[in-house]
């Protein structure tokens, strides 16, 4: 069934007019087919969680 939905999904995407769509869009639509650069937006990510997590450490000690 995903694979179904990821199909139309893909479909949709490439019949849309690139001229509807907004430069930021037509960037980001170019990132997300970049490795490198979505191997450094995940790197960030679970380095922003990191430091969240330890300046939150006595705090997530007292939820337990």
């Amino acid at each position: 069934m995903i694979s179904s939905v990821t199909s139309a999904t893909t479909l949709v995407l490439e019949k849309t007019e690139t001229e509807q769509l907004s430069p930021r869009i037509l960037e980001l639509r170019e990132k997300i087919h970049n490795e490198e650069y979505l191997n450094n937006a995940i790197q960030r990510i679970a380095q922003v969680i990191s430091k969240k997590l330890v300046e939150n450490s006595e705090e997530l000690k007292l939820r337990d």
